[in-house]
């Protein structure tokens, strides 16, 4: 398994509240997804996985899970993005077949929408 880089990841709450503020929503039975577009080559992850959830190994597992969901994702045409995950209290318990596919979901039906890439606007600088 492939390290999970500083690249591939919001780090400061600056830019979790750009994808905040910028972001389009798709919400779904696991978590809802915000992205918004980053400018640069390619995506970034950032998770919010509260303690509703469940105690630090359920939450940890669900950290785990989602950043390799995230790895596993195929970016294709659509421009890059800067993602955050917001999980719900159902994710506890579901297996990484599961997690990549409603990602896989929510992202797709962005790009049905068109508001991944046209109406994402590229960060301030």
């Amino acid at each position: 398994m492939a390290r999970f880089r500083p690249h591939q990841r919001l780090r400061t709450r600056a830019q979790f509240d750009r994808v905040f503020r910028q972001g389009v929503r798709a919400d779904g039975r696991l978590f809802l997804l915000i992205a918004a577009a980053n400018g640069r080559p390619e995506d970034r992850l950032g998770l919010t996985v509260s303690r509703r959830v469940g105690g630090a190994v359920a939450r940890n597992r669900v950290r785990r899970l989602l950043r390799e969901s995230f790895r596993a994702l195929e970016r294709g045409s659509r421009p890059a993005a800067d993602l955050v995950v917001l999980a719900k209290t159902e994710i506890t318990g579901s297996a990484l077949r599961e997690l990549g596919r409603e990602l896989r979901e929510r992202l797709r039906r962005l790009e049905r929408s068109d508001r991944l890439g046209g109406s994402m606007s590229a960060p301030a600088r």
